[in-house]
């Protein structure tokens, strides 16, 4: 499909972007959501977060946290996974600057590691979450870690890095592949005032993370997440300081397990390598021939592998 074709048909579709999200995915996902109830947390500062939960009220508890410009829809596959759905609670929350959730605009909003710490901490409060596996993705590690930083880990029984070094090694920025231009260029897009550089930027990220197999409504999803993303919010998390390195250490004895795509743009084989080492007591699920979708990608394995790490470490509340 052309770029500009999909240019076209996301143009028709914004106006509905904000109401018809869960339309655009389908039957299917039609009767999940009838499932799903939606809460709205004061999150640092303040700030709304939306907040899903479905599932089993009395199973384990699992936190999804998506990854930068996408929202809890991101984890689409999970949801509609009869076992997840039967055996645990979930909950998944939209992070500031996304979704539903706040779109704050000012720096001291957005970049202090204490932020997204508290907002996560506000969550887990306000569900009265007991000790829940977290799920983090792509940015979501990266938020999940300055969580763990704050507020230590005795309050969650282990994370699921997916797709995401989290900064907890030595790495190049997120999509390290490509050159200090391209990076340029993306920035300069990604922050710019004109809807049509954010719809150009938004279908390139789609782009860079298809797979094959992906179904037309799930792409046309992660279309509608990237654009509900605002240019003040990218602009304001510019240049804010990804290093976790200092809290590698404080994982020591929390159970972690890292599922990572063989071809995770996210990532570089030697930063991987790193993370191996820092997490020498960790399980580590690579998938082949998989990006940075694995969820999605292969979203059978996925849930078989996530319902096993929780089975072992979660408690039922």
């Amino acid at each position: 499909m052309k770029t500009a074709t999909i240019k076209r048909r996301t143009i028709a579709i914004l106006p509905m972007a904000g109401v018809c999200l869960l339309a655009a995915v389908g039957t299917t996902a039609a009767r999940a959501a009838t499932d799903m109830t939606f809460v709205t947390v004061a999150g640092a500062g303040g700030a709304p977060l939306n907040v899903m939960e479905m599932g089993n009220p009395s199973g384990p508890e699992i936190l999804f946290i998506h990854g930068m410009g996408m929202s809890y829809l991101s984890f689409q596959p999970q949801y509609q996974s009869t076992t997840l759905a039967r055996d645990f609670r979930i909950v998944a929350m939209d992070l500031r600057g996304h979704g539903a959730s706040a779109k704050p605009w000012r720096t001291e909003d957005v970049q202090p590691s204490s932020i997204w710490a508290d907002d996560i901490a506000a969550v887990i409060g306000a569900k009265q979450l007991q000790k829940p596996v977290i799920v983090a993705w792509s940015f979501g590690g990266f938020v999940t870690a300055d969580y763990v930083r704050k507020y230590g880990h005795a309050d969650i029984a282990g994370i699921n890095f997916v797709g995401t070094l989290a900064g907890l090694v030595k790495q190049a920025p997120p999509v390290g592949r490509m050159t200090p231009e391209q990076l340029k260029r993306r920035s300069a897009m990604q922050t710019s005032g004109n809807m049509l550089d954010k719809l150009t930027i938004v279908e390139e990220t789609t782009q860079l993370f298809e797979f094959s197999g992906m179904t037309p409504e799930y792409r046309e999803l992660m279309v509608n997440m990237g654009v509900m993303v605002p240019a003040y919010f990218r602009k304001a998390f510019a240049g804010s300081d990804l290093d976790h390195r200092d809290v590698t250490p404080n994982l020591k004895g929390l159970p972690i397990l890292v599922t990572m795509g063989e071809f995770d743009i996210a990532q570089s084989s030697e930063a991987y390598a790193r993370l191996k080492q820092a997490l020498s007591w960790a399980s580590f699920s690579e998938y082949a021939d998989t990006g940075h979708l694995p969820f999605a990608q292969n979203p059978e394995r996925f849930n078989r592998e996530l319902s096993e790490f929780v089975r072992e470490h979660a408690p039922s509340p």
